[in-house]
């Protein structure tokens, strides 16, 4: 009962929140000059936001593993919009997602606050035309989140992961790390009402997640690969097998100790 007379409340709480954010890009644009500087305070306007959205969707996040401190390019499954939430502890994050995601309502803004890269997938040409642009932001300090299954999943099974982007890692000789995320409503069963699925409306999921009593999000962070010595194809394969494997376990609680993961852990 608490948690539908409350979800007005955050509703408002969460729109405000956007639009400050919005309000605050607009003026650290116009008012500091220094880029690097003007990135710093972007990335904190980032993580509060991120907080704050989080906070009013009762979605309670549990990171477990470590953060590879060599990692430059992160690949996870994909289940929700809520994903790009889970990921901004980290710092010089950048999100790699298909370019309509720029034109839908709500999300659009939502990934352009948030940094994120957009590249056409139109086909494979179109992708391997993009990786140019995905290696300069490695060359230039960024690191990379890619979601390599190129569409979403209610979170079971893995959708075959394209290794075309696994080849910006080839190019820059970077470490690759494997992410797992996984969903659970407050009874610790598979969350139904957090996959964003083909043509679900973002105002009726945003809705569900509200009236949800709790969701719970198990992020896991696997070993790293070495892409100086692996190739596209197998970086993919060996990523989806063990991101399945997390997915195929039951539900488990993690311990206190690995329920946070530092902004500093990941490098910058």
């Amino acid at each position: 009962m608490l948690t539908i007379l409350t979800a007005p409340i955050r509703v408002v709480i969460g729109f405000m929140t956007l639009v400050i954010m919005m309000f605050n890009a607009i003026i650290i644009y116009l008012v500091i000059n220094n880029e690097v500087k003007r990135k710093e305070m972007i990335e904190i306007c980032q993580r509060h936001l991120c907080r704050l959205l989080l906070v009013c969707l009762h979605v309670e996040v549990h990171y477990i593993g470590q953060v590879d401190k060599n990692a430059r390019i992160f690949v996870s499954n994909h289940i929700s919009w809520l994903d790009a939430l889970l990921f901004m502890p980290a710092p010089r994050l950048r999100f790699i997602a298909k370019s309509e995601v720029k034109n839908w309502p709500i999300l659009g803004l939502l990934a352009q606050l948030l940094g994120t890269v957009f590249i056409r997938r139109d086909n494979k040409f179109q992708v391997y035309r993009s990786l140019p642009n995905a290696q300069r932001h490695i060359q230039d300090g960024d690191n990379l989140m890619v979601f390599p299954e190129g569409t979403t999943t209610i979170g079971v099974k893995t959708n075959t992961f394209r290794p075309m982007m696994f080849e910006v890692a080839v190019r820059e000789k970077s470490f690759v790390q494997p992410v797992a995320i996984r969903y659970w409503n407050h009874k610790k069963n598979i969350s139904q009402t957090t996959p964003f699925i083909d043509d679900d409306g973002i105002f009726m999921s945003i809705m569900a997640l509200l009236f949800e009593r709790k969701t719970i999000a198990h992020v896991h962070f696997l070993p790293a690969m070495d892409a100086s010595k692996l190739n596209r194809k197998v970086m993919a394969a060996h990523s989806q097998q063990n991101i399945q494997s997390i997915l195929n376990q039951p539900y488990n609680h993690p311990k206190h100790a690995e329920g946070v993961v530092q902004s500093s852990q990941v490098k910058a």
